[in-house]
């Protein structure tokens, strides 16, 4: 199971990242290849948008658990490596084995749980936008097809070429031909468009649409919204659909022109029906498809129009093409298997006892921890009565004694160490009890678990020690009492891409900060 859902987000995103680039660069590559029709590289590149969208799921797959940063293999080649910025604390385990704990260099920079969690939230926030967008877009699809007027004698025009299920209308509100409706699909066209073409031109142009229709691209365009909404903030992604985006108004291009007159003569309509048009049509925001697409794509598709009778001479070389693209695609595919790691367990967090050794379930745990937290002495008795392991942690809340530490239960503190709760058990990102109680400002819980043997001068990664924490947060008598049993006022941390975090740097409370300098703490690294 992933540990900390924010850290295999980051991993997807920074997976996505590099596979995306690749396939960006095959997406230029297969665009400018003049030697295949639109049409086989407008699904090339459909097959290229979807591995970018798809292949960083591969971290979800079987197989041996690889976070995005392993953090203790990290640190512990920097600490045989001798690396400046590097604080060790002395732990020792239940069992009574002595470890060494490293505080790698820029431990927020590489995986902070705050950092994650914001960017996590960006992201969401900015997919909710981009949904939101997408919804509005369907709803202003449906309130034009509701206010067109069928256009009998434009569907006699096209006669059998209009597909069964089709219809077109005529729409003021169109500003251009376009297709709406996934399942009913609908031809939009301005009245006025179709008054100044001749009927061979409009029938060109409608061919163009119907060929859109034939390809499904509706629906496809709606799945390739849809994960741009997901990776909105994918520079790479974006630019490999602004591209497929054109070769598939291309491919209708060639298919409408080889129902017609051929290239240069659907070229000629083409350039006629934009002459007509006064303002580009805006479709990104509709769910939609038309004839006209970005007119600065326009030279290009008239260029490739006008070249088509020399492709066709050449199908024995388009196939090696296609064969090797298909090649390239399945290498990717390959690559990213092998390069991409699996994030099962997250690493960055102890072995949970409650997983690994007692059989306690992740429900157990949390219910465990919510009542701890809340102080139901009862439930917290029954529950290690039943064999949930008093240690068991979850992601996100940490341990019991985390959680009571954390929201001041006293009496309940008490209660888990005569159960037998460790009191330097840590989570990653959650801290440890004498931690979550220095930064609650809880002196007794302080106390309590000094007496019950707690390190007073105990690093956690990622959660620093707890006088930086006390200290940070001004708790004068915390930090008065955390000095008067050996905490360390100049044991620090590197973080923050490389910044020092000591007590005394982090002290806001001028008392605080006067109480450290008394008792030795000095600016800077000692």
């Amino acid at each position: 199971m992933i540990g900390h859902w924010t850290q295999a987000l980051l991993t997807l995103g920074a997976q996505h990242l590099w596979q995306s680039l690749l396939l960006l660069v095959f997406a230029v590559l297969v665009s400018g290849m003049d030697k295949l029709s639109a049409g086989v590289r407008s699904w090339m590149l459909l097959g290229a948008f979807a591995l970018a969208a798809a292949s960083p799921l591969a971290i979800l797959l079987p197989g041996d658990e690889r976070p995005l940063i392993d953090v203790s293999f990290a640190q512990s080649a920097a600490a045989e490596a001798g690396a400046p910025g590097l604080v060790r604390a002395n732990a020792t385990t239940p069992q009574g084995e002595t470890l060494s704990q490293e505080v790698a260099v820029n431990g927020l920079s590489i995986g902070s749980p705050a950092v994650l969690k914001f960017l996590a939230l960006i992201w969401f926030v900015g997919t909710l936008w981009s949904l939101t967008r997408m919804l509005m877009g369907w709803y202003q699809a449906r309130r034009l097809r509701g206010s067109a007027s069928r256009a009998l004698e434009l569907e006699r025009l096209m006669g059998s070429e209009l597909p069964h299920n089709a219809a077109i209308a005529f729409s003021d509100a169109a500003v251009g031909p376009m297709v709406i409706g996934l399942v009913r699909p609908c031809i939009l066209v301005p009245p006025e468009l179709a008054k100044s073409l001749t009927p061979a031109a409009m029938a060109d142009l409608l061919l163009h649409e119907i060929a859109h229709i034939r390809r499904r691209d509706l629906w496809l365009s709606a799945a390739q919204r849809l994960v741009l909404s997901l990776y909105w903030w994918s520079p790479f992604l974006r630019i490999i659909g602004r591209r497929l985006d054109l070769m598939r108004e291309m491919a209708c291009d060639e298919r409408a022109a080889l129902r017609s007159g051929g290239g240069r003569a659907y070229a000629g309509s083409l350039l006629v029906g934009v002459s007509k048009l006064l303002t580009p049509p805006d479709r990104d925001a509709l769910l939609a498809v038309g004839v006209f697409g970005h007119r600065s794509d326009l030279a290009r598709r008239v260029d490739s129009l006008l070249s088509m009778e020399g492709k066709a001479a050449r199908r024995g070389v388009h196939a090696a093409w296609v064969v090797l693209c298909a090649m390239a695609l399945v290498a990717h595919v390959g690559i990213t298997l092998a390069a991409t790691p699996r994030l099962g367990r997250n690493t960055m967090s102890a072995p949970s006892s409650a997983s690994t050794e007692t059989g306690t379930s992740s429900a157990q745990a949390e219910q465990l921890i919510a009542a701890a937290s809340a102080g139901r002495l009862d439930e917290v008795r029954q529950l290690v009565r039943r064999g949930v392991d008093v240690d068991s942690q979850v992601d996100g809340e940490g341990t019991a004694l985390i959680g009571a530490a954390r929201h001041g239960q006293s009496v309940m503190v008490d209660e888990l160490l005569a159960l037998g709760a460790q009191p330097d058990r840590h989570v990653w990102g959650d801290g440890n009890p004498l931690i979550a109680a220095a930064r609650s400002g809880h002196l007794d819980i302080v106390e309590r678990l000094v007496a019950a043997g707690a390190d007073v001068n105990r690093v956690v990664t990622y959660d620093e020690t707890p006088l930086i924490n006390a200290s940070r947060s001004g708790h004068l008598p915390v930090v008065t009492y955390l000095v008067e049993q050996g905490a360390d006022v100049n044991l620090g941390v590197v973080a923050d891409r490389g910044r020092w975090r000591s007590p005394l740097n982090q002290a806001r409370n001028p008392r605080v900060w006067n109480y450290l300098v008394q008792h030795g703490a000095v600016a800077g690294k000692p």
